[in-house]
Parts: structure tokens; C-alpha cells; sequence
């Protein structure tokens, strides 16, 4: 590293020595190109983000260049974002930093401002001021370019984004870096990808059985461990034993399954006595973490000295001050306040912000030792554990229960292990008799996670990318996508092969088109082939004649020329077969943009001209651009139609509340008396669903989802200004978690504002949401 060096001077500030992958990557971007970085959680990739801003902050902050210089850090959910925001103001100091997480706005012109994926995708549509000046991107967490449901937004976000700014992409250790490296490389030009798969701080694999902690693998064989294998042997035998006196006994079933080898409690003292802790406890659903802080909180269990409580409790009043008493009740704070005070807590997206962030805190600080946790504390919060449990390695999803990837399990075990604390990290598998070991060491072995687009061509991207682009552009864009070059490299070898087939034929008709006047012979003689099984012995006689009075029929290469055309007719066929299988693979991004085209004109949203060439977006095409939802084009219809019109600001929250498409369970019918207003406005917007479906159907589209009214009458009474208490108790009568209903507010607030009918500003704020 050059002494006189940007990197050198970044560097020398840091107070630790840069490992070789993040140099090669902050020399990247020095160089002036973009990077993707993949390598291990933990392992310190945010340094080169960091390094990004620290770029642009240098460049804002020279002489020539005075206003120009901007990096936007962008993270997957707000609270990653506001967690970086703290991190990024610590080492950049509070006047270089801004937040832009939808419903936060914190000096927006700063240099550095963080913000979620989804508002940079928003400000590249509208073509946002504050994009003047941008220098640098940093995409944390990119392979969230997976997710089903949001990947699109970093897919999008990558192919708008202007070339001149430079991209570092931080990802998840994927197998496909070199591949995705490439698309990047392809869309945006010269990029440097950077591999790293060593953990900084090593992995133990264990399994935890009968009150026992086994290591998984044998150190000397590296499978395995004999003792593990033998000891699950012996238990599966001795549980399948019948019991003395030759039947078995009548057993009350536990509605909660305990671990085998003793209740939470004990297991988490044996970690504490093990020196195992802290530990994130991973629980796929919220209500198991919950139940499992239950079971805590009615044993002795206690994981923290008298002395750290006052701070303790000092630094939940720190995070919850701005809930008043009423508040703190209805989300039940004695319990949590408990639970902090003797170590241990839950985490999950159906708690409060203030008691999620309340938790991270203190667990960074070592003062909650035990976080029961979803699966969304693996998304890049920076909670780093000695330890982390894993109860089951079966999780819900809407479709039914599947089993964790080998990539679910290496994100969730990724956590284990303090840079800079601990010597190694662990990762305790409670077994079960659906967890064997050999299942464990193969997740804990694979290394294939391979990363894979989700772009969905929704109403909203063909608005504006028709609207930016032009119809032919927005074409040309959507064929640079990653989902595209998946699909072209999917079919690679069939291209190769209509090509190889394709000089094939070209020599074959080369050599028929030499023999004059055999292509009559050929049809002729390939007729009468046909009607030997097909028609009257009268034509066959008549056939027959005429081929051999042919003077084809008298060539001495006859019998060979015959072949070559069979084969040439063959190769035609087979060649024809290939490029539909292409055509269908390659073209269904088109397919599916022109399906979606189809229903936004039926609507008014665009118009195209007869010939299919070019198109232009309407007023309320460019209206349906600015709303970000799942129903993106059914809330659009709602106001077109009018059928949200004279609503009051409460009114319209409550009923915008329906279509935000996020219900972890469905309603089973209505939510219960609002006003007349609410209830017309929701009938209408269910008839022009019904309208919208028939019409996707038709089109061969994916349905929009239907309105659920679960959480309109909780979002009315909030929105009026009821208050969170009164609303939460509203909101418990539908079975939605204060977490729930806060999240879904917070939606709400976006939504409202996206419509133009009303501002968000005129509805209550939450207050509590950045700690």
C-alpha cells in the first residue's frame, strides 16, 4: 500500500490492519472501478462501504470540486439503515451524514446518506435532485437480489444507476460471485470481483443431545464424529423400545415441543456454564421466541450480576422514552423489562422498534446474553454472538414447512463468532428425532449458494421504465437484465448447438442445390413415402410412376442425395425444436412486459401506437410510477376511479391499509365498524379488484392480491389519534403483534403520501421508530 495513497490515509485512521481482500477491494475503487465483494459474515466488508464514503467525503471536501461528491449507503430494511447511519456518524462525524428510510429524513444533503434500496430505486425513477453530485453507491447485502419478493428493486437499482457513478456491491459468500461479477461487468463496465471464504474467526459445528455437547465433525476424520453417531443410535433404539411391562404408557403431548436433552432454561445454563454465551437462539416464528422468553422468565433462570441492572434499565429508558405509560403497558413492557434485567429477550419483527433496537443494543454490549430471534436477525444487524443455537432446521413459510438451505444455515451460523473476542466461534444444533447428524454436516459442508435474479416486471417498473426509456429502450433494458443473462446462459449449450447444426445445414444445401432439378425428385419420392401408409393403392400407383419416369430417379448418386436431404430435413427439425426451447426461455421477460403493457393500455395508463413501436405514459401512468406496492395497479385504480375520493386523512389510512398485500394470516372476515365512509371505500375497492383479476387472467398474469381489511379498524383508530394503545388493542383482536401493526403503519404513511391524495404529515407520526 503506496504511503501517499487515498487507501494509506483511510487506512492509517482505522486502528487495525486491513486484510488482504479488503485492500484488493478499496484498491478497486481508488482505481476508479466498481467492486463486488463477496466473503463471509463477519468478516469486514462494510470497511470497503465505508471506504466508498470516505471517497466521496474527500472529493466533496477538495477545492475543485466542492459540490460534487456523494455516497448513498444502501441497506435492505430500515433498521439496518439506522443502525449504520449511528455507525457511519461515529466514524464521519454527524454533519457528514444523512438517513432516508421513507418515513426518517435526516439531512438529505450530506455527503454520505443512508437510505434503503428502495428509495434509491424511487429517487433514479423520479429523477431526484439529490442525485446530482452522486459519486459513489455502496449495495449492502446485495444477494438480497434473490429475494422473491424484493430482489427486483436491486436488480433495477443496478441497471439505472448512471455509469459514471461507482457501485461496491457487498455480498453473502455466493458460488455464482464470478458469474454475477460478470453481469455487473456486462450492464456497468469494468468491475473487480473479490472472493473471500475464510471466516475471521473459525466455526465450530455441534449438537447438542440427552444434556450432552457433541462436536459434530471428528477433528482427525473430518466426518461425522463416531461418539455422536453411536450416542443418536442408542437413543433412537432406546426410544423405540416399548416400556416395562410390555405397553406403552399414555403421554400428555406438550403444545410446545421441548428440546430433546432438557427445557430452554437448562440448555441455555449448560451454554452459560459451557462459556458458550452470549448466544442468538434462533426460533422460526415469532411466537415461539416469545414462549421460549416465557419459559425463562418462570424458572430461576438468571444470566446477569445485581450490579448491571440500574444500567441496564438505563438503557431501555433510553430507547423507550418516547412511549408514554399507557403505551408501554399495551405492549407489554414489565415482562420484556424483566427479561432484560435478568439476560435474556426476544427479537423479531412483531415487537415495537424501540424494544427491538433496545435489545440489539444491549446485547452488543454484552449485558443481554441470550436473544431468542427469527430468522431476520441473520439480515445483517450486527448482533455477533459467541454462539448460535438452532432448534430445528425446519422453518414456516406460507406454502408449508421446508428445511433451511445450506446457504439459510451458513447466513444464520455466520453470525457466531466476535472479530476481535472470540478465538472461534459455535453453532449448537439441538437434535431431535428429524435432525440426524449426517443432515447437520451436510448443510454445514455444502458450498453452493448460488445467487439468482427475482426481477418481476410489475405495472409500476413498466411505467417507468417506458416512461425513461421509451418502449424500445425499456426492451433493450430488460435484455441487459440479470434475469436475462440467467436465462441466456441457461440455454448456452442449445445456442451452441443451433449454431453447429446451422453450418451443418447451410453445406447440406450447398450440396442439393448442386444437383439440378433433384429437389422435384425429392418431394416427389418423400410423397409417395408418405402415401404407402396414407392414401389409395391407385395413388401410389400413380406416384410410383412418376418417380421413376423422374430423370432424378436415374442418377447414380441418387441413393446418396436421398440421405443428405433426409438428414438436411432431420437437422431442420431438430434445429427448429432448439430455438423454440431458446425462444421460450429467452423471451419470457418480453413476454411477460408485453402482457403487462396489454392491461396498463386497457386501463388508460399508457397508449401504444397501432403498429406496437412506441408508446407514451399518461398522467395517471406517471401517478401509478410513484406508488410502490404489491397492488401497485389496483391502488392506482382506486384513484383514478374515485373510489378513495372525500376520505379523511384517517379514513384513507385505513382503507390504504387493505392493499398493502403483507398478511402473515388472512382475516376471516370483516375487521368491524369504522365509519360508512371506510366501509363504501373498501366495498369499492374490492369491485375493482375483482375487475382487475378477471382482467390479469385474461392476460395470463399473476393475480394481485386481494384486499384484507385485518388491520383497517386498528390503522383508523391510530390514524385518528387514538393512540397506540387503543389501537393495539384493536389490533390484538385480529391477531396482529404491536411489531405488525407499527410496520404496517409505517406502510400505510408511505402509501398515503404515494397517492397525492393526502400528505403524510397529515396523519400521526411515529416517533419512536430511530433510537
Amino acid at each position: 500500500m503506496q504511503d501517499g495513497s487515498r487507501l494509506a490515509k483511510f487506512a492509517a485512521e482505522l486502528g487495525f490492519t486491513l486484510d488482504d481482500f479488503q485492500v484488493r477491494s478499496c484498491r478497486a475503487l481508488e482505481d476508479d472501478r466498481d467492486v463486488l465483494v463477496c466473503a463471509p459474515t463477519g468478516a469486514g466488508k462494510t470497511v470497503v462501504g465505508e471506504f466508498a464514503a470516505y471517497l466521496a467525503l474527500e472529493k466533496r471536501h477538495t477545492r475543485t470540486s466542492p459540490s460534487h461528491g456523494t455516497c448513498f449507503y444502501t441497506t435492505p430494511i430500515k433498521a439496518l439503515s439506522n443502525q449504520k447511519y449511528n455507525d457511519l456518524v461515529e466514524r464521519f462525524g454527524e454533519g457528514e451524514v444523512g438517513l432516508l428510510t421513507g418515513d426518517i429524513t435526516l439531512h438529505p444533503h450530506a455527503p454520505v446518506v443512508v437510505m434503503t434500496t428502495e428509495v434509491l430505486r424511487s429517487m433514479l425513477h423520479s429523477r431526484s435532485p439529490l442525485l446530482d453530485g452522486l459519486t459513489h453507491v455502496v449495495m449492502d447485502e446485495v444477494h438480497y437480489l434473490a429475494d422473491r419478493e424484493r430482489g427486483a428493486v436491486w436488480e433495477e437499482t443496478i441497471l439505472y444507476l448512471p455509469a459514471q457513478v461507482r457501485l461496491a456491491s457487498l455480498s453473502a459468500t455466493v458460488s455464482n460471485a464470478e458469474e454475477f461479477g460478470e453481469w455487473i461487468r456486462r450492464v456497468r463496465g469494468e468491475t473487480t470481483v473479490v472472493v473471500d471464504e475464510v471466516r475471521p474467526v473459525p466455526l465450530t459445528q455441534h449438537m447438542l443431545a440427552g444434556g450432552r455437547l457433541f462436536n459434530l465433525f471428528s477433528p482427525t476424520t473430518g466426518i461425522v464424529d463416531d461418539t455422536l453417531d453411536r450416542y443418536i443410535a442408542h437413543r433412537q433404539l432406546a426410544d423405540a423400545a416399548p416400556p416395562p411391562g410390555g405397553r406403552r404408557g399414555r403421554r400428555r403431548r406438550s403444545t410446545t415441543p421441548v428440546p430433546a436433552g432438557g427445557d430452554r432454561p437448562e440448555i441455555v445454563a449448560r451454554l452459560e456454564a459451557e462459556q458458550l454465551l452470549p448466544a442468538i437462539w434462533f426460533r422460526f416464528s415469532r411466537s415461539g421466541c416469545d414462549a421460549a422468553v416465557t419459559e425463562c422468565l418462570d424458572s430461576s433462570l438468571r444470566l446477569t450480576e445485581a450490579a448491571e441492572i440500574p444500567q441496564i434499565r438505563e438503557i431501555a429508558d433510553q430507547h423507550t422514552a418516547a412511549l408514554p405509560p399507557a403505551d408501554l403497558d399495551a405492549v407489554g413492557y414489565s415482562d420484556w423489562i424483566e427479561g432484560l434485567e435478568r439476560g435474556f429477550a426476544a427479537h423479531h419483527a412483531g415487537l415495537v422498534p424501540a424494544f427491538r433496537h433496545a435489545v440489539e443494543d444491549l446485547f452488543s454490549r454484552g449485558l443481554v446474553r441470550v436473544v431468542f430471534a427469527t430468522e431476520t436477525l441473520a439480515v445483517g444487524v450486527n448482533m455477533p454472538a459467541r454462539t448460535v443455537v438452532l432448534e430445528r432446521l425446519v422453518k414456516p413459510t406460507a406454502s408449508g414447512p421446508v428445511r433451511l438451505t445450506p446457504g439459510e444455515y451458513t447466513q444464520l451460523t455466520g453470525r457466531a463468532g466476535r472479530r476481535g473476542i472470540d478465538e472461534q466461534g459455535h453453532a449448537v444444533v439441538l437434535w431431535n428425532p428429524d435432525t440426524l447428524p449426517a443432515a447437520v454436516a451436510g448443510l454445514a459442508s455444502t458450498r453452493a449458494y448460488p445467487l439468482h435474479s427475482s426481477l418481476r416486471v410489475g405495472y409500476n417498473t413498466c411505467v417507468n421504465l417506458v416512461d425513461r426509456l421509451g418502449l424500445e429502450g425499456a426492451r433493450k433494458l430488460l435484455d441487459r437484465s440479470f434475469a436475462q443473462f440467467e436465462a441466456e446462459r441457461s440455454v448456452s449449450a442449445l445456442s451452441d448447438a443451433v449454431r453447429a447444426n446451422t453450418t451443418v445445414i447451410d453445406d447440406l444445401e450447398a450440396e442439393l442445390a448442386d444437383a439440378a432439378g433433384f429437389a422435384e425428385y425429392r418431394s416427389l419420392y418423400e410423397r409417395l413415402t408418405v402415401a404407402r401408409t396414407t392414401a389409395s393403392a391407385e395413388t401410389v400407383t400413380a406416384l410410383a410412376r412418376a418417380v421413376r419416369s423422374h430423370p432424378g430417379h436415374r442418377r447414380a448418386d441418387r441413393v446418396h442425395l436421398l440421405a443428405t436431404a433426409g438428414r438436411l430435413a432431420e437437422l431442420r427439425t431438430d434445429t427448429r425444436r432448439m430455438r423454440a426451447e431458446i425462444d421460450a426461455v429467452t423471451g419470457r421477460l418480453r413476454d411477460t412486459f408485453d402482457r403487462t403493457l396489454a392491461v396498463l393500455e386497457e386501463r388508460g395508463y399508457l397508449h401504444l401506437d397501432p403498429a406496437g413501436k412506441s408508446a407514451y405514459v399518461t398522467d395517471e401512468g406517471r401517478r401509478l410510477g410513484r406508488i410502490y406496492c404489491t397492488s401497485d395497479l389496483l391502488v392506482a385504480e382506486c384513484v383514478r376511479t374515485g373510489a378513495w375520493a372525500g376520505l379523511e386523512p384517517c379514513e384513507l389510512a385505513a382503507v390504504t391499509s387493505s392493499v398493502l398485500g403483507e398478511s402473515r394470516q388472512r382475516s376471516t372476515g370483516a375487521s368491524g365498524s369504522t365509519t360508512p365512509a371506510v366501509d363504501e371505500a373498501l366495498r369499492a375497492t374490492t369491485r375493482l379488484w375483482g375487475e382487475l383479476a378477471a382482467t390479469e387472467e385474461r392476460h395470463g398474469l399473476t393475480v394481485t392480491p386481494d384486499p384484507d381489511p385485518v388491520a383497517v379498524k386498528a390503522v383508523h383508530r391510530w390514524a385518528r389519534g387514538d393512540g397506540l394503545a387503543a389501537s393495539l388493542r384493536v389490533a390484538a383482536e385480529s391477531g396482529l403483534s404491536p411489531g405488525d401493526l407499527v410496520r404496517r403503519y409505517l406502510r400505510t404513511l408511505d402509501l398515503v403520501d404515494q397517492t397525492g391524495l393526502c400528505r403524510r404529515d397529515a396523519l400521526p407520526p411515529v416517533s419512536f421508530t430511530l433510537t
